[in-house]
């Protein structure tokens, strides 16, 4: 029997009285587990950004839980709850069922609770966990540096931006180029400016579009508050 420390990501209902759930556990795996009985009266319940104790029967694909205790309950409301399902929806379009990725789990804990308290600013929460997540999948982008040289970022310099090759110098302005200055504070998390914020928000997306593909994109969308609230409860979406 294994026993996870586990985050749902998602809940679909099976049948009167099962639920369907996507889990990212301690051991960052992503797991697509049955669990009988969710919906009876004394199960616990199933909600999304809380922390579980599950336990299950190691196996290739859909697993039963065996047992399920809640370890601790994450409330998102608002504008928060959104930026948290995009999250969810981020890990899943960029796992595959029973793969385990080292990193993603704690990455994922950490913006939950950044999102929850509300001391960090919710776009540089997201900004960070999606530097995090990209490395986590291999894929890491050197804000710092370009990547076909070497050379250190120069902050009075303008670089361009290709997913594959990183940033490279460039002297033509009427390109779409970032300032240096900009790169530099990225790669430390200083999101105070807004230029900071918008460049960064432009890069990544094309990042995870172009390692993630239609995943990423149907993922950042966002859809409708609507949808997304139907989607995380299991209802059909046309996405």
């Amino acid at each position: 029997m294994l026993y996870e420390s586990c985050y749902v990501l998602r809940r679909r209902p099976y049948s009167e009285t099962s639920l369907l759930l996507e889990l990212l556990t301690s051991e960052s795996r992503y797991v697509h587990a049955l669990y009988r009985g969710a919906k009876r009266k004394g199960a616990t319940p199933i909600d999304l950004f809380a922390e579980y104790a599950m336990s299950w029967r190691p196996r290739v694909g859909l697993v039963t839980v065996r047992t399920c205790e809640l370890k601790g309950l994450s409330n998102l409301t608002g504008d928060a709850l959104y930026a948290g399902l995009y999250v969810n929806e981020l890990v899943r379009r960029g796992m595959h069922e029973n793969q385990v990725i080292e990193d993603i789990q704690p990455a994922y804990q950490t913006t939950v609770q950044q999102l929850e308290d509300g001391n960090t600013d919710m776009d540089v929460a997201l900004r960070t966990f999606e530097k995090r997540f990209l490395k986590a999948l291999g894929f890491e982008l050197e804000f710092h540096r370009e990547q076909a040289t070497g050379e250190v970022i120069s902050s009075n310099a303008l670089y361009l931006f290709d997913p594959l090759d990183g940033f490279r110098k460039s002297e033509d302005v009427d390109q779409a180029t970032y300032p240096g200055h900009v790169l530099l504070n990225i790669s430390v998390d200083r999101f105070e400016r807004p230029e900071t914020r918008q460049a960064a928000k432009l890069i990544l997306r094309d990042a995870l579009y172009h390692h993630l593909g239609e995943r990423a994109i149907k993922a950042r969308s966002l859809l409708t508050a609507k949808q997304y609230r139907d989607a995380a409860n299991g209802a059909v979406v046309n996405d």
